[in-house]
C-alpha cells in the first residue's frame, strides 16, 4: 500500500486549498503598518493611519495597482524592537503582506531589518532618521523615505553659520536618534569653530524636567539645540517657559521638537522657536498641493503634519514600485524601488540605489504668532535632496 499521495489527490488538494482562500486575499496586496501604541510617540499614530488610510482610499478609487486593491494591515505593537519583529511577521507570515511601514523607529529598525531575509518582505520606512541605517547597517531589504539625522545637519549648516552664534547647549531624549542627533549636531558646530557647552539626554517618558531646566539656566549658551520629542516635547515646552528658559538663549533650533501635531499644545510657549521640518502645507510643488487638498479635504479643520506626508509618500512610492515592477514578486518589486524616481508629497524625490536613502528636501521654519493669534510655522528656507544627502557610506554593502 503506498503512502505517497497520487497526482489526482494533489490535484484536489490544491483545488480545495484555493477555494479555502478567500477571493479577496487573491485579489488585495496588503501593506502591514505598524503603530506604537504607548509611550510619548503614541500621539503620532492617528496621523500615520490618516496618512495610509487616504493614501490607499485614493488608489483604490482609481482601480487599484495591478488590477488588485490595496489593503493596510495595521498592528498596534509598544515601540519594542521583540514587539517590531513579532509584528512584521504576523503581517507578512500569517495576513500575506508584501512590505511594513508605519511607526518604525531607529530602535526598532535593526531588528526588523535582521529579520527581513527570512521574512522575505521589503520596509518601505517613514519615521527613523539615524545616519547608520542607510549607512553601516544598508540593507537590500530596507528603503527610507525618511530625511537622516545628516541630512538635517546640512540642511541647518548655514542657517547656524549665518546665526554668527558659536556657544551651544543641547537637550535630547536618550535613545538611539537623540543621541545621533546631539553628536551630528555638536560635529557642526565644531566644524564651524564653536563648541558645546552642556550636552544633557532625559529620558524618553520625561514627565518632570525641571532638573534640566535648571542644569540649562547656568550658565547657558549662546544658543539650544532641542531633540526632544512627542509627549515630551509638550512637557520640556511648557514647563521650559515656566523659568523663561528659552529666553536666555539668542536661539532655539528644534529637530522633531515643535511638529504640527505638538504645537497647538505648546503654543506661545514655543514662538520664536525654530524648527527643521522635512515637510510643511507651503512647501512649492504639484505634489504637495494635490496632497494637502486631499488631506483637508477628507479630514476637514487639520492640515498635514510632516508624519503625514512622509508616511503618504511612503505608499506613493510603493505603488510606484509596484506599477514599475508590474509585478508583485518581492524581488521585482525590491529592484524597482531601488533608483525609484516619483512626484510624491514631498515634491519630485529619489531612492537612491546605493543605500535606498530617499533624497528629498528639508526646510527651516520659525514658529510665530499668526493672525489668529495661535502659534503657527512660518517658512525660512528649503534646502533641496541633492544639496544636503552626504555621500554613500562606504561601509554600505547591500
Amino acid at each position: 500500500m503506498s503512502y505517497f499521495p497520487t497526482i489526482a489527490g494533489v490535484a484536489l488538494a490544491a483545488v480545495a486549498m484555493a477555494a479555502a482562500i478567500p477571493a479577496s486575499a487573491q485579489d488585495t496586496i496588503k501593506i502591514g503598518v505598524l503603530l506604537i501604541d504607548s509611550g510619548p510617540l503614541a500621539s503620532l499614530r492617528e496621523t500615520e493611519t490618516k496618512a495610509v488610510n487616504l493614501a490607499i482610499e485614493q488608489e483604490n478609487a482609481a482601480g487599484g495597482v495591478l488590477g488588485k486593491r490595496l489593503e493596510a494591515d495595521f498592528i498596534s505593537y509598544p515601540g519594542t524592537p521583540d514587539a517590531a519583529v513579532d509584528s512584521a511577521s504576523r503581517a507578512i507570515q500569517k495576513d500575506g503582506a508584501l512590505f511594513i511601514t508605519g511607526m518604525v523607529t531607529s530602535a526598532v529598525a535593526p531588528a526588523l531589518i535582521a529579520k527581513m531575509p527570512a521574512l522575505n518582505g521589503i520596509i518601505v520606512e517613514a519615521m527613523a532618521r539615524a545616519d547608520v541605517l542607510t549607512g553601516a547597517r544598508c540593507s537590500k531589504d530596507y528603503f527610507r523615505i525618511t530625511e537622516t539625522d545628516s541630512m538635517v545637519m546640512r540642511a541647518v549648516s548655514q542657517f547656524v553659520a549665518d546665526s554668527g552664534l558659536k556657544k551651544w547647549d543641547t537637550i535630547s531624549v536618550d535613545y538611539a536618534a537623540g543621541r545621533d542627533s546631539a553628536a551630528r549636531f555638536k560635529a557642526l558646530i565644531t566644524s564651524q569653530g564653536g563648541s558645546i557647552g552642556k550636552s544633557i539626554f532625559t529620558p524618553i517618558g520625561t514627565a518632570d524636567f525641571g532638573t534640566k531646566i535648571a542644569e540649562l539656566s547656568n550658565d547657558p549658551g549662546d544658543g539650544l539645540y532641542v531633540t526632544v520629542t512627542g509627549a515630551d516635547s509638550i512637557n520640556f515646552a511648557k514647563q521650559q517657559a515656566q523659568f523663561g528658559l528659552f529666553k536666555k538663549y539668542k536661539m532655539v533650533l528644534g529637530n522633531s521638537f515643535v511638529i504640527p501635531q505638538t504645537l497647538p499644545a505648546q503654543g506661545e510657549s514655543v514662538v520664536g522657536v525654530y524648527e527643521t521640518l522635512g515637510f510643511t502645507p507651503s512647501l512649492p510643488g504639484d505634489g504637495t498641493k494635490s496632497f494637502v487638498q486631499a488631506y483637508e479635504a477628507k479630514y476637514p479643520g487639520e492640515s498635514p503634519a510632516f508624519t503625514s506626508a512622509d508616511q503618504y509618500a511612503a505608499i506613493q512610492m510603493i505603488v510606484e514600485a509596484l506599477k514599475k515592477a508590474n509585478s508583485t514578486d518581492v524581488a521585482a518589486v525590491r529592484a524597482a524601488l531601488s533608483g525609484l524616481k516619483a512626484n510624491t508629497a514631498l515634491g519630485d524625490i529619489e531612492i537612491r540605489s546605493e543605500d535606498h536613502q530617499a533624497i528629498r528636501p528639508v526646510s527651516i521654519n520659525e514658529i510665530v504668532t499668526g493672525p489668529d493669534g495661535k502659534a503657527a510655522f512660518e517658512l525660512k528656507s528649503i534646502e533641496t535632496g541633492s544639496n544636503i544627502i552626504p555621500p554613500v557610506e562606504p561601509a554600505c554593502r547591500m
